[in-house]
């Protein structure tokens, strides 16, 4: 089996990728075939990215939930405190998400025909 080396993308290939995840977390195939073009990237490349991306985002999220329950009200990030107003909306809503949850019954549900 034959080895494969890391890819290291240029500045222009993580910008485009970068602001087409910014629009959509998801790549459908047509768009995931545009951009390989464009990029001059596999379309496996563009696909692994979008996979990496959303991992990596998940990651940050996850890792700012835990600083703000740990720290009462700002969160500190790479360039110092932040207050809860710059942090992104899907930071508030996964918080808020899981501090509401609530189990709920499912009632079974009868269908006469």
């Amino acid at each position: 089996r034959k080895k494969r080396y890391r890819v290291v993308y240029t500045d222009h290939q993580r910008l485009e990728l970068e602001k087409e995840f910014h629009c959509n977390r998801y790549i459908t195939i047509q768009r995931k075939s545009e951009l390989a073009v464009n990029l001059g990237l596999s379309e496996r490349q563009v696909k692994i990215w979008f996979q990496n991306r959303r991992a990596k985002e998940r990651k940050t999220i996850k890792k700012k939930i835990s600083q703000f329950e740990n720290s009462g009200s700002s969160v500190q990030s790479d360039s110092g405190s932040i207050s809860p107003g710059e942090l992104p909306n899907t930071f508030f809503t996964t918080l808020s998400a899981v501090h509401r949850f609530q189990p709920i019954e499912i009632q079974p549900v009868i269908v006469s025909e």
